[in-house]
């Protein structure tokens, strides 16, 4: 007999014999713990010496308690309409192309058979998946690790993925990572509290399913790695497949995570949702919950980052291929004044800023606003869209740059009803400023002219990541409607809605009460501020979103 063969009948054989302590007026549920590895297999649900991994041993505690009765396998051969039938709930944690024998030699599924799944849950069926269920049946070939791995397919993504809610990317060092908990009411979250975090392997993931009911996000912006320069994103959902239930965590790597107590409510609530046994709403609530969530990291080419080390230059002002089928452009081609033109003219500044080397600068004039070159603004006009920039000050400089800009655009006189000045470019402005030297930093309140914060109006966190003078920080700025989120560095600074009578009333108390409308503009020009201070400026970028 195989040993494989072997290890199954043993562990079927445990879990009856933990099944029989449950009640007799109420027959268990049966599960399907399925953990073939086609790719890398972890060692959490690996077999070893004929024993129960070590999270079919959590499983076998877990179940009794519960009414659970699970059956352990690692054989896709079996995977068929009749073979599930016995089953009330597929349970996966598996990697790779099940169709192929892979890593572990175990027998493939068949294409019938990975239909058969889909049939089961839409029929009417649960299915749960932990960890590496995502990093499974990739719409991009496994053997790739270039842009297409980075991108989102949509509708074009392979039918698992679009099934289980995501696909996975990448991970980076195991860390201690924020998770925010959406929705509370949902089963086994009651308990959780706002927020939960602990050491794990977290997952960057992609194409996300358009109706997955996110259940937590996890804090991409305070992560450390590349791989997590992205907006927050959802790390556990559910969502409905026909019938059927759907419930995913990307939770579960590590020994001391499947034993966490908070993990263990979390994926006991999921089961029992995905087995029936509770109901919760599961509406579609990516756009509330996280609005960047399609918003993958950017794959860096090793040839570009070879090509960086050579000639820097070189580097600076590109698109990727990831990027250009995202959807990103240049907003700035590196080399000339294209797509730009100050508020008042229709061309670029004859003086005030230089282009060289890939670097955008505007000139110190004594400190004197316009006095030389002036703003400059894109000719171009945006409503949803996100914006990328690097940007470098120097000692004691101030700049900033503008969104949803209006060219020529007045205070009125509340009294009078009259304008007051001659009309000037008013935006909203993401700071650009050097903490330590400028007054500004000090004049406004509670912090709210300091980098990374909205002039005048919201504050950025006083511990935001800026790094040493002299170096290139980034701006993020991700406008969605009336939703708009600032990052610095990667890490998020300030984020509100426009539109809202909360925002009026920051408005009311700032410079801008006499601007009327002061940013509820449906769209408007993208500044970069001459503020009588030498900053530059590269890799300037944006993507249009729908409904622009």
């Amino acid at each position: 007999m195989k040993v494989t063969q072997l290890c199954a009948r043993v562990f079927l054989f445990t879990s009856l014999v933990l099944a029989a302590a449950v009640t007799a007026t109420a027959a268990p549920k049966k599960i399907l713990f399925f953990t073939k590895s086609s790719g890398f297999e972890h060692s959490v649900i690996s077999w070893k010496n004929g024993q129960p991994s070590y999270a079919e041993k959590v499983l076998l505690e877990l179940g009794p308690p519960n009414g659970w009765q699970f059956e352990f396998s690692k054989d896709g051969s079996k995977f068929s309409k009749e073979y599930l039938a016995q089953f009330d709930a597929v349970f996966f944690y598996t990697t790779g192309d099940l169709c192929s024998e892979g890593t572990d030699k175990q027998p493939p599924m068949t294409p019938a058979g990975k239909q058969a799944l889909f049939d089961y849950v839409r029929g009417g069926k649960g299915f749960i998946g932990t960890h590496a269920a995502t990093d499974t049946f990739h719409t991009a070939n496994e053997s790739k690790k270039g842009p297409d791995r980075y991108a989102n397919h949509g509708k074009d993504a392979d039918p698992y993925a679009c099934f289980i809610g995501g696909e996975f990317i990448i991970h980076g060092a195991q860390q201690v990572a924020t998770n925010k908990v959406i929705d509370p009411r949902f089963p086994g979250f009651e308990k959780v509290g706002d927020s939960f975090a602990f050491q794990e392997e977290w997952y960057s993931l992609k194409d996300f399913a358009p109706d997955d009911h996110a259940l937590t996000v996890i804090d991409a912006p305070h992560m450390k790695g590349a791989m997590y320069e992205r907006p927050a994103y959802p790390n556990t959902w559910a969502r409905k497949e026909g019938q059927g239930r759907v419930w995913y965590t990307a939770m579960g790597h590590r020994e001391d995570v499947w034993t966490n107590p908070t993990f263990q409510q979390i994926l006991v609530g999921g089961i029992k949702w995905a087995l029936g046994e509770v109901a919760a709403d599961v509406t579609p609530n990516l756009a509330t919950a996280a609005p960047g969530a399609y918003t993958n990291p950017i794959f860096v080419a090793p040839a570009a980052v070879a090509a960086a080390k050579k000639s820097p230059a070189a580097a600076l002002n590109v698109l990727t291929a990831a990027e250009k089928a995202a959807g990103w452009k240049l907003l700035w081609d590196g080399k000339t004044g294209a797509g730009w033109r100050t508020p008042k003219s229709d061309s670029f500044p004859k003086s005030g800023w230089s282009m060289k080397e890939g670097v955008l600068t505007v000139h110190e004039n004594g400190g004197q606003e316009s006095a030389a070159g002036g703003d400059i603004i894109t000719r171009e006009r945006y409503a949803n869209f996100e914006l990328k920039a690097d940007f470098k000050i120097t000692p004691g400089a101030n700049s900033g740059i503008k969104i949803f800009v209006q060219p020529n655009i007045s205070p009125i006189d509340k009294k009078t009803g009259e304008k007051t000045a001659v009309g000037s470019a008013i935006g909203m402005e993401f700071q650009v400023l050097d903490d330590v030297r400028h007054p500004d930093a000090k004049l406004g309140k509670n912090g709210n002219r300091t980098i990374g914060s909205l002039y005048d109006l919201i504050p950025a966190p006083k511990d935001k990541k800026v790094n040493p003078m002299g170096e290139w920080n980034q701006a993020r700025i991700l406008a969605e409607g009336k939703h708009v989120t600032f990052w610095l560095n990667g890490e998020k600074t300030v984020e509100f809605d426009r539109n809202t009578d909360e925002f009026r009333q920051i408005v009311a108390g700032s410079k801008f009460h006499n601007i009327p409308e002061f940013g509820e503009w449906a769209d408007g020009h993208i500044l970069l501020q001459d503020h009588g201070n030498e900053v530059s400026f590269r890799n300037l970028k944006i993507r249009v979103l729908p409904g622009n």
